[in-house]
Protein backbone atom coordinates (compact mmCIF):
# COMPACT_ATOMS: atom_id res chain seq x y z
CA UNK A 1 0.00 0.00 0.00
CA UNK A 2 0.77 3.54 -0.62
CA UNK A 3 2.88 4.80 2.34
CA UNK A 4 0.69 8.04 1.95
CA UNK A 5 -2.28 5.95 2.29
CA UNK A 6 -1.53 4.22 5.02
CA UNK A 7 -1.06 7.43 7.14
CA UNK A 8 -4.41 8.70 6.03
CA UNK A 9 -5.87 5.52 7.17
CA UNK A 10 -4.09 5.61 10.32
CA UNK A 11 -5.28 8.85 10.94
CA UNK A 12 -8.67 8.16 10.42
CA UNK A 13 -8.89 5.31 12.82
CA UNK A 14 -7.35 7.20 15.70
CA UNK A 15 -9.82 10.03 15.53
CA UNK A 16 -13.05 7.74 14.79
CA UNK A 17 -11.30 6.25 17.93
CA UNK A 18 -11.43 9.37 20.23
CA UNK A 19 -14.35 9.36 22.54
CA UNK A 20 -17.55 11.22 21.25
CA UNK A 21 -18.11 14.94 23.48
CA UNK A 22 -21.54 15.11 24.52
CA UNK A 23 -22.97 18.12 22.34
CA UNK A 24 -25.32 18.70 25.64
CA UNK A 25 -22.34 19.48 27.76
CA UNK A 26 -20.71 21.60 24.99
CA UNK A 27 -24.05 24.04 24.96
CA UNK A 28 -23.66 27.05 27.02
CA UNK A 29 -25.97 27.19 30.16
CA UNK A 30 -29.22 28.22 30.24
CA UNK A 31 -29.35 31.82 30.85
CA UNK A 32 -31.99 32.66 34.36
CA UNK A 33 -33.25 35.83 35.11
CA UNK A 34 -33.17 36.94 39.24
CA UNK A 35 -34.95 34.31 41.88
CA UNK A 36 -38.32 35.95 43.85
CA UNK A 37 -37.30 37.54 46.60
CA UNK A 38 -39.38 40.01 49.68
CA UNK A 39 -39.20 44.05 50.05
CA UNK A 40 -39.93 45.27 53.69
CA UNK A 41 -40.42 49.04 54.48
CA UNK A 42 -40.46 51.09 57.82
CA UNK A 43 -41.84 54.40 58.09
CA UNK A 44 -39.73 57.79 59.10
CA UNK A 45 -40.04 61.31 59.19
CA UNK A 46 -40.29 62.21 55.24
CA UNK A 47 -38.68 59.45 54.62
CA UNK A 48 -39.28 55.13 54.50
CA UNK A 49 -36.69 52.42 54.84
CA UNK A 50 -36.52 49.66 52.28
CA UNK A 51 -35.08 46.34 52.94
CA UNK A 52 -35.36 43.00 50.75
CA UNK A 53 -33.93 39.69 50.72
CA UNK A 54 -31.43 38.41 48.66
CA UNK A 55 -32.67 37.57 44.97
CA UNK A 56 -30.47 34.74 43.97
CA UNK A 57 -28.44 35.35 40.51
CA UNK A 58 -28.83 39.26 41.01
CA UNK A 59 -26.37 41.61 39.91
CA UNK A 60 -27.58 44.35 41.47
CA UNK A 61 -31.40 46.03 42.51
CA UNK A 62 -32.82 49.52 41.14
CA UNK A 63 -35.13 50.92 44.13
CA UNK A 64 -38.72 52.25 42.20
CA UNK A 65 -41.62 54.00 44.00
CA UNK A 66 -44.49 56.09 42.47
CA UNK A 67 -45.59 58.91 41.93
CA UNK A 68 -41.85 59.53 41.27
CA UNK A 69 -40.33 58.40 37.44
CA UNK A 70 -38.37 56.44 37.19
CA UNK A 71 -36.42 55.38 39.99
CA UNK A 72 -35.01 56.56 43.33
CA UNK A 73 -31.98 54.32 43.27
CA UNK A 74 -30.15 52.42 40.30
CA UNK A 75 -27.30 49.50 40.17
CA UNK A 76 -27.56 49.16 44.42
CA UNK A 77 -25.25 46.56 45.02
CA UNK A 78 -26.54 45.94 49.24
CA UNK A 79 -30.23 44.93 50.05
CA UNK A 80 -31.62 48.45 51.85
CA UNK A 81 -31.86 51.97 50.44
CA UNK A 82 -33.72 54.46 52.32
CA UNK A 83 -36.18 56.98 50.22
CA UNK A 84 -35.91 60.52 51.55
CA UNK A 85 -37.94 64.05 50.67
CA UNK A 86 -41.48 62.03 51.47
CA UNK A 87 -44.29 63.89 52.13
CA UNK A 88 -45.36 62.68 55.89
CA UNK A 89 -49.06 60.91 55.57
CA UNK A 90 -49.36 61.36 51.67
CA UNK A 91 -50.86 58.01 50.52
CA UNK A 92 -50.11 58.12 46.93
CA UNK A 93 -46.59 56.40 47.42
CA UNK A 94 -45.69 52.47 46.36
CA UNK A 95 -42.68 51.33 46.48
CA UNK A 96 -41.11 48.27 44.89
CA UNK A 97 -37.30 47.01 44.04
CA UNK A 98 -36.76 45.16 40.40
CA UNK A 99 -33.52 42.72 40.62
CA UNK A 100 -31.47 42.20 37.76
CA UNK A 101 -28.87 40.30 35.77
CA UNK A 102 -27.70 40.06 32.01
CA UNK A 103 -30.79 37.46 31.42
CA UNK A 104 -33.30 39.54 32.56
CA UNK A 105 -35.26 41.43 35.25
CA UNK A 106 -37.65 40.52 38.30
CA UNK A 107 -39.63 42.37 40.77
CA UNK A 108 -40.37 42.24 44.27
CA UNK A 109 -43.53 42.62 46.06
CA UNK A 110 -44.98 46.15 46.16
CA UNK A 111 -45.72 48.08 49.28
CA UNK A 112 -48.31 51.04 49.94
CA UNK A 113 -46.90 53.16 53.06
CA UNK A 114 -47.22 56.01 54.09
CA UNK A 115 -44.23 58.56 55.85
CA UNK A 116 -44.75 60.08 59.21
CA UNK A 117 -43.05 61.60 61.62
CA UNK A 118 -44.78 59.73 64.33
CA UNK A 119 -43.05 56.89 66.31
CA UNK A 120 -45.61 55.13 68.17
CA UNK A 121 -49.40 54.73 67.93
CA UNK A 122 -51.19 57.89 67.52
CA UNK A 123 -52.41 60.04 70.78
CA UNK A 124 -55.38 59.19 72.34
CA UNK A 125 -57.83 61.85 70.60
CA UNK A 126 -60.47 64.14 73.11
CA UNK A 127 -63.75 64.21 70.94
CA UNK A 128 -66.45 66.43 71.42
CA UNK A 129 -70.03 67.63 70.08
CA UNK A 130 -71.28 71.28 68.29
CA UNK A 131 -74.79 70.92 68.66
CA UNK A 132 -75.44 73.27 65.33
CA UNK A 133 -79.27 72.96 64.62
CA UNK A 134 -79.66 69.73 66.49
CA UNK A 135 -82.74 70.80 67.95
CA UNK A 136 -84.41 72.00 64.67
CA UNK A 137 -83.06 70.16 61.69
CA UNK A 138 -81.25 67.47 63.69
CA UNK A 139 -77.68 68.70 62.45
CA UNK A 140 -74.64 68.60 64.55
CA UNK A 141 -70.42 68.15 64.46
CA UNK A 142 -68.32 65.84 65.71
CA UNK A 143 -64.99 66.70 66.44
CA UNK A 144 -61.69 65.34 67.58
CA UNK A 145 -58.28 66.95 68.30
CA UNK A 146 -54.82 65.31 69.50
CA UNK A 147 -53.07 68.07 71.23
CA UNK A 148 -49.80 66.61 71.10
CA UNK A 149 -47.76 63.16 70.28
CA UNK A 150 -48.06 61.40 67.79
CA UNK A 151 -49.61 62.04 64.96
CA UNK A 152 -52.30 59.72 63.16
CA UNK A 153 -51.75 59.25 59.05
CA UNK A 154 -55.95 58.27 58.95
CA UNK A 155 -59.02 58.19 61.04
CA UNK A 156 -62.56 57.05 61.31
CA UNK A 157 -66.15 57.50 62.58
CA UNK A 158 -68.05 54.55 64.06
CA UNK A 159 -71.62 55.68 64.54
CA UNK A 160 -73.17 53.13 66.85
CA UNK A 161 -69.93 50.91 66.48
CA UNK A 162 -70.13 50.79 62.47
CA UNK A 163 -67.98 52.85 60.39
CA UNK A 164 -69.92 56.08 58.44
CA UNK A 165 -66.50 58.07 57.53
CA UNK A 166 -63.00 57.32 56.83
CA UNK A 167 -60.47 60.14 56.19
CA UNK A 168 -56.48 59.93 55.39
CA UNK A 169 -54.24 63.01 56.89
CA UNK A 170 -51.53 64.78 55.56
CA UNK A 171 -48.92 66.67 57.48
CA UNK A 172 -49.06 69.98 57.07
CA UNK A 173 -46.84 72.63 58.62
CA UNK A 174 -44.84 71.89 62.04
CA UNK A 175 -47.88 72.15 64.51
CA UNK A 176 -47.81 69.83 66.84
CA UNK A 177 -51.60 69.15 67.41
CA UNK A 178 -54.01 67.35 64.58
CA UNK A 179 -57.91 68.09 64.28
CA UNK A 180 -60.99 67.04 62.29
CA UNK A 181 -64.70 67.46 62.18
CA UNK A 182 -67.77 65.41 60.64
CA UNK A 183 -71.05 66.78 59.99
CA UNK A 184 -73.86 65.41 60.47
CA UNK A 185 -77.70 64.98 60.15
CA UNK A 186 -79.60 62.34 61.88
CA UNK A 187 -83.09 61.68 62.66
CA UNK A 188 -84.58 61.67 65.81
CA UNK A 189 -82.86 58.82 67.80
CA UNK A 190 -80.09 58.56 69.84
CA UNK A 191 -76.36 58.20 68.42
CA UNK A 192 -73.32 56.55 69.90
CA UNK A 193 -69.28 58.07 68.58
CA UNK A 194 -66.21 56.93 68.74
CA UNK A 195 -63.05 58.33 66.49
CA UNK A 196 -60.11 55.89 66.06
CA UNK A 197 -57.21 57.16 65.00
CA UNK A 198 -54.67 55.13 62.60
CA UNK A 199 -50.75 54.79 61.69
CA UNK A 200 -48.50 52.82 60.68
CA UNK A 201 -47.71 51.90 64.40
CA UNK A 202 -51.39 51.25 65.62
CA UNK A 203 -54.56 52.52 66.40
CA UNK A 204 -56.31 54.36 69.15
CA UNK A 205 -59.95 54.80 70.53
CA UNK A 206 -61.10 57.52 72.09
CA UNK A 207 -64.19 57.63 74.55
CA UNK A 208 -67.40 57.81 73.10
CA UNK A 209 -69.87 60.52 73.20
CA UNK A 210 -73.74 60.28 72.86
CA UNK A 211 -76.04 62.68 70.66
CA UNK A 212 -79.72 62.62 71.26
CA UNK A 213 -81.90 63.81 68.34
CA UNK A 214 -84.99 65.39 69.48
Amino acid sequence: MNPNKKLAALALSVVLSLPAVSIANAEPAPCEKPGDFTLTAAPGNQSMSLAWTTSAGADAYDVYYSPRAPFAATNVLGNQFTVTNLRNGYIGYSFGIIAKNACGTTWSNTINQVATSATGAPAKPSISVNDNNLYTKGEFTVNWNIWSGNKATSGRILENGSEVALNYFEEIGTSSGQSFSWFFKRPSGTYTYQVELINPFGTTLSDPVTVVVP
